[in-house]
């Protein structure tokens, strides 16, 4: 019976403590190794307008800037295993409806089996198959700066 009493007591200290500090943060990062042999191309989509006007951001009907020429895919595939793309898992116990989107700029790497995914700066990223039906969908997200300064190696940005 006391043991009992001592786990209520645990439990109602860790309850407490998690209500006071409102939620529980589990950062996570990744680092995207894709191997050349499996790509097809790899397109460059600039979301700056959209985003600055309040649009929603990006859509699979948007049309990309630039799609890296095969040469250069390789090498543009190195640096971007480069990039580091974190998540934060965040436990909250009140009612919150965390949102993702695109940021200003987005990725789309093609796969030989006919897949896509997307990768973007700003949370949020999908991978759909080759009849275009979503897949998968990732929070994962890279530094703004450093995935613009990665597409300005590739592309000439105004």
């Amino acid at each position: 019976m006391k043991r009992y009493i001592q786990m209520i007591a645990v439990l109602v200290v860790i309850v407490l403590l998690v209500s006071l500090s409102g939620c529980i943060i589990i950062p996570l990062s990744k680092y995207y190794n894709i191997p050349a042999e499996e790509v097809v191309s790899v397109q460059f989509y600039d979301l700056r307008n959209q985003n600055a006007n309040g649009g929603t951001g990006f859509n699979q009907s948007e049309e990309p800037v630039y799609t890296v020429p095969e040469e250069e895919r390789e090498k543009f595939l190195k640096d971007f295993s480069t990039l580091e793309f974190t998540d934060t898992i965040i436990i909250v116990l009140a009612a919150i409806d965390p949102s993702f989107s695109y940021g200003e700029w987005v990725v789309r790497i093609n796969f030989t089996n006919g897949q896509y995914t997307f990768y973007s700066c700003a949370g949020y990223g999908e991978t759909f198959n080759a009849e275009g039906k979503r897949v998968s969908s990732t929070h994962f997200s890279c530094n703004d700066e450093e995935l613009e300064k990665l597409i300005g190696k590739y592309y000439e940005i105004e």
